[in-house]
């Protein structure tokens, strides 16, 4: 039986705190992509991925990120751009759907609708006045992905700010860590106009 989306809190707790370790260590990397030896994004690796936070919550989770990311690889093949303006658009108008409706009224809803829609577990790591820092663990995206030299949470990307913008205001949303750049999370900077 999969718990009630409001009764996972307490299940969240731990994979978050071994999430920001890893977070804290890579932070102090300071060239750490630079390191890293680019591949070819592997389909096999790409599409075989249990996520071990979402695997808890739902068997089937593999099967879900596995059809979300088959489109994704399709379009990454066909034509990366036209991916990104896509899925970041998708991301983007879901959001500002989900606030329209006030299934997010605030940026305290975020965590819990990126783990009801399934995107991964958010970390609000920094805020201030004119910027935000966003991190996404066992991101639907990009998790456990090879590094292909780019970053490939568009859809996350456009997400978060569409959220941000119904809420605060326009903003310029970018990844700064992604597994396919060779780390172990996904990191955004949210930048108010």
């Amino acid at each position: 039986m999969t718990p009630m989306m409001e009764d996972v809190a307490y299940l969240v707790e731990p994979s978050l705190k071994k999430w920001r370790e890893v977070y804290k260590e890579e932070k102090k990397q300071k060239k750490y992509s630079e390191k890293v030896e680019y591949l070819e994004l592997d389909p096999a690796v790409y599409f075989n991925v249990k996520r071990p936070f979402f695997v808890k919550l739902s068997p089937e989770d593999p099967t879900y990120v596995r059809t979300f990311r088959m489109i994704s690889y399709g379009m990454l093949k066909y034509s990366p751009s036209l991916r990104t303006l896509i899925l970041r658009g998708a991301g983007y108008n879901l959001a500002r759907k989900l606030v329209e409706t006030s299934e997010i009224r605030s940026i305290d809803d975020l965590p819990r609708v990126f783990l009801k829609q399934k995107l991964g577990i958010v970390d609000i790591v920094e805020e201030s006045f004119n910027c935000m820092k966003v991190n996404l663990y066992e991101c639907m995206s990009c998790y456990n992905t090879t590094p292909v030299g780019r970053t490939l949470c568009d859809f996350e990307a456009g997400f978060i700010q569409g959220v941000m913008e119904a809420l605060i205001g326009k903003n310029i949303t970018r990844e700064v860590y992604c597994w396919g750049l060779g780390h172990h999370f996904c990191g955004f900077e949210v930048i108010f106009e």
